[in-house]
């Protein structure tokens, strides 16, 4: 499966890349290099279609990030960690023959220097320290090490920004260039040419939707299969039923007026992903049970549902044979189990009303009232109590949970 993986970085950067690129002989890389952090914004505005991003640094991808979320392309980013701090150390030792005290050094964690260095030289006094940021100018950080060597209260500068090290070269100033080294840069170009064959082959994953709408007319069905390119079935009397990919249906679901459409039509779809098409089709199914109208759910091949209608993702695997053995008995779907003991969890008292339960499950009042009554049935919950919370109107049953221990282990 060949890749193209986009690689921003710094002018200096860039060819420490190249030198390894030949040990990924299946992917294509492409280099964007900048001067200045604050040009990653523009860069990744004009990016081709990708499989992923390498990023050198977290200052380019913070200023490319919300155009890379619009994008929706797999990310890695290079972080400062404890190898490259301490090799740049001893670089910057071995090269100019300094001690930990007489170097300044800039970096986005200023524990992890004082870490190091107390590991390697305990008691040893550190040099100036200066906690950097994306939008630190780089004057100031340039001001910092040169006034630290003008005063002579240091005679190197350790920089993790390109652009500083060059200028403080070009004024005569000692720099050494943080750079990592190349066993990390190489596991970091691994782990995003894996993230890259993770969504490639995610996009290609079979895909069933079930759109579920009673007396469903001709119009209706028509703007369906305008929207949704794949094989169309009927599924039952009220239900079509589409398998295409898991690409297809995410750029589908990208489109605002395809969602509108669902909602104000008050249809209720389920979608689900899996290895194949049987698998797919019951993770649609367990979708479509949670779905109210105008509600749409999605089911990942990890039985986790999310709605592009919100944030929420719930998992809604049920681990135990004996929680899969009471939903059926139930008639309960595995979704709304899964829910009610995630809200048996998170609820601060194991008593609890009507309303709380349909505020939590975001579900009408007759679905709430439904699913109540099957747990009473089996002496999962049961009435204990009223409240008033109003001197007139009805008083509000309050439920305890009794569930069995299989249940909350």
């Amino acid at each position: 499966m060949a890749l193209t993986v986009a690689v921003v970085s710094s002018e200096l950067f860039a060819p420490r890349i190249r030198e390894l690129s030949s040990e990924f002989s299946d992917i294509h890389f492409i280099y964007y290099t900048y001067k200045h952090s604050t040009e990653a914004r523009a860069i990744a505005s004009e990016l081709p279609n990708v499989d992923a991003v390498f990023f050198a640094g977290t200052f380019p991808y913070y200023h490319a990030k919300a155009v890379l979320e619009e994008k929706e392309v797999p990310v890695y980013v290079m972080r400062q960690d404890e190898a490259v701090v301490t090799a740049t150390l001893l670089q910057a030792g071995w090269l100019y023959h300094v001690s930990p005290s007489e170097i300044s050094i800039d970096l986005t964690d200023p524990v992890l220097i004082h870490e190091i260095v107390e590991e390697i030289s305990p008691g040893d006094a550190l040099g100036t320290v200066l906690q950097i940021d994306p939008n630190i100018s780089q004057r100031a950080v340039v001001q910092f090490h040169s006034h630290s060597q003008q005063s002579r209260k240091t005679k190197v500068a350790i920089t993790s920004i390109h652009a500083v090290h060059e200028e403080l070269i070009q004024k005569g100033y000692r720099s050494v260039y943080m750079r990592e080294l190349k066993r990390t840069l190489a596991r970091a170009l691994a782990q995003t040419a894996y993230l890259a064959r993770l969504t490639k082959s995610q996009k290609a994953e079979p895909a069933v939707m079930l759109i579920s709408k009673q007396h469903a007319d001709d119009p209706f069905n028509a703007t369906i299969r305008r929207h949704v390119q794949g094989s169309w079935f009927p599924y039952n009397d009220d239900t079509v039923q589409f398998i295409t990919t898991r690409k297809h249906v995410e750029h589908v679901l990208s489109q605002s007026e395809f969602r509108e459409f669902l909602e104000t039509s008050k249809a209720r779809t389920g979608i689900g992903y899996g290895l194949d098409i049987l698998t797919a089709t019951r993770h649609a199914e367990d979708a479509l049970d949670f779905s109210e109208e105008g509600g749409i759910y999605v089911m990942d091949a990890q039985k986790s549902l999310s709605s592009p209608l919100s944030s929420e993702r719930i998992t809604l695997q049920l681990t135990q044979p004996n929680q899969v053995m009471l939903a059926k008995q139930m008639g309960l779907s595995p979704a709304n189990l899964s829910r009610l003991l995630r809200f048996y969890e998170i609820h601060p008292s194991n008593q609890f009303t009507a309303q709380d339960l349909e505020m939590y499950l975001g579900v009408t009042r007759r679905s709430t009232e439904r699913i109540i009554k099957k747990c009473v049935d089996h002496k999962l919950v049961m009435a204990t109590g009223e409240e008033m919370t109003y001197q007139q109107g009805r008083p509000r049953t309050i439920y305890t949970f009794t569930l069995p221990d299989f249940l909350t282990r």
